[in-house]
């Protein structure tokens, strides 16, 4: 179910945590296996991607690991945050005990979940042994057995010293599926009453001698209500680090049921069940076999109540249905019942994989190009971010919608060059672009191809037709002059996505 917007901020950045005498760790020397996670990274312009990045100096924290079933010959890989090392162009760790830095390497990126695994190379291993002794990863625990009122720990590298951190014990305050700030995707995510401090992100979080946790974010306004990852979600999607299409990311606008609502649908006042909005066709539940108007009521076994929630064993406790669909991956067998037209079906097949957001959130490069001296740009939520207040409007409109077919995205006209012989451009920028030369604009790689073609068709002339029929016509003849011209001009690399746009 999509998440609201509440005014509450949510920060990828956090905490620190605790002690050598606690969590049996007397004997381990904690500040070598939790390490200080150094990143050089470059920061893209989501609004005006063709500009050169810059690039800035972060830290967040890390800890060593092992994963005999996914890495069964690596004895050198950390675990951090996804959001620490993103875009990173070099990355060194270093620990509590010395200042030497080695350098490490991204094995995999869990952008959805926000975490990461890192490797020392072999010479890079050896070295750090040398001067700490050797690596002793720490044991992951079982995050299913936390439960409301459990202490845990955590160590970290926040910002303001060098040297390992560590906190007071902490208190878990609750267990939810909520959306994370780095990737706003939900997942199961445990708030726990932990000092919050930026550098400590990627930090372990501990229940006795295991890790159960990874810090990863807070909200900015208040003190100690921070959330960590649980270990179990990490487990879980470890094995598809390199298969990202195997992680089925269902969109759907969902309704909760309350009494007139169930009488409509003809449902005794102890049915439960949420009522099925909307569905994107050719989506992952719309080709696994949900419809507009079906009621869903039970998912694997799991009675559903008017609110969503399902008694999930493995968690002890009521939590979002979503939760059952997180924990498999595309073609796991699944099992719902729906009440469809006052009738109960039961739907049983394989998890189908889901289809991106109307305004998704990206990790890599934006989907640009320029033409004729028009900067064309597919919205993000990266590029409402980077247009702040310019982004208002863009945001009111389309944040929270669902695409209405397969691969839709909004495409808007985020420059208009000089070049172009127009005076004043303000009107016409950020602006949907909704047709060209009369056919529907689906994405920006349609839209391109469309130029392209009227190009190849000897067409003289592109017709862009923005918000409210407001038209831009575009020389097609001497498009390619004006822009060459552009690109020399103003420095410009690209000037359209280099590689390729991205779906």
């Amino acid at each position: 179910m999509r998440c609201k917007w509440l005014g509450i901020l949510l920060i990828a950045t956090f905490f620190a945590l605790p002690s050598p005498g606690v969590c049996g760790l007397r004997e381990r020397r904690i500040d070598t296996q939790v390490v200080a996670v150094y990143v050089t990274k470059k920061v893209l312009s989501y609004h005006k991607p063709w500009k050169s990045p810059n690039f800035v100096a972060t830290r967040g924290t890390g800890f060593f690991f092992r994963d005999r079933t996914v890495f069964p010959d690596d004895e050198s890989l950390i675990l951090t945050n996804a959001h620490v090392v993103s875009d990173a162009q070099k990355i060194e760790i270093s620990n509590g005990r010395e200042k030497r830095r080695y350098q490490a390497h991204p094995v995999g990126i869990c952008h959805v979940a926000d975490f990461a695994v890192l490797r020392l190379d072999p010479e890079e291993t050896k070295a750090y042994e040398k001067r700490n002794g050797r690596i002793v990863p720490l044991p992951l625990g079982d995050s299913d057995r936390l439960r409301v009122g459990d202490k845990v720990l955590g160590w970290g590298y926040p910002l303001g010293g060098e040297r390992i951190s560590k906190s007071e014990q902490g208190e878990i305050n609750r267990i939810e599926v909520g959306r994370y700030a780095y990737s706003h995707e939900s997942w199961l995510m445990v708030q726990a009453s932990l000092q919050q401090n930026p550098g400590n992100s990627g930090g372990p979080i501990f229940k006795g001698d295991k890790v159960v946790g990874i810090a990863f974010q807070g909200i900015r306004a208040t003190d100690r209500i921070n959330y960590f990852i649980p270990i179990g979600l990490v487990k879980h999607l470890m094995p598809l680090l390199n298969h990202p299409n195997l992680v089925p990311r269902w969109r759907w606008v969902l309704q909760h049921m309350f009494p007139q609502l169930k009488a409509y649908y003809h449902l005794g006042a102890n049915d439960g069940g949420v009522l099925v909005n909307y569905l994107i066709p050719g989506g992952g539940p719309y080709t696994f076999g949900l419809r507009n108007n079906d009621i869903l009521m039970e998912i694997d076994g799991n009675p559903i109540d008017d609110f969503g929630d399902v008694f999930f064993k493995p968690l002890g406790q009521r939590i979002s249905f979503t939760e059952v669909l997180n924990r498999k991956k595309v073609g796991d067998p699944l099992s719902l019942k729906v009440m469809r037209e006052g009738s109960l079906v039961e739907l049983k097949g394989e998890v189908t994989s889901g289809l991106p957001w109307l305004v998704p959130r990206i990790f890599g490069q934006a989907n640009y190009f320029i033409c004729g001296g028009i900067g064309f740009l597919e919205l993000t939520q990266n590029s409402l971010r980077d247009l702040g207040k310019n982004g208002y409007s863009l945001r009111q409109q389309y944040l929270d919608k669902l695409p209405e077919q397969p691969y839709q995205k909004v495409v808007i006209v985020i420059e208009i060059f000089p070049e172009y012989g127009m005076l004043d451009t303000g009107s016409y920028l950020r602006k949907r672009v909704e047709k060209i030369s009369g056919r529907d604009v689906l994405n920006i790689e349609q839209l391109y191809d469309t130029i392209e073609s009227l190009k190849a068709d000897g067409e003289k002339t592109a017709l862009v037709s923005i918000s409210n029929n407001v038209q831009l016509p575009i020389n097609l003849e001497t498009a390619p002059e004006k822009d060459a011209a552009i690109q020399k001009k103003y420095g410009i690399l690209y000037m359209k996505t280099p590689g390729g746009f991205s779906k």
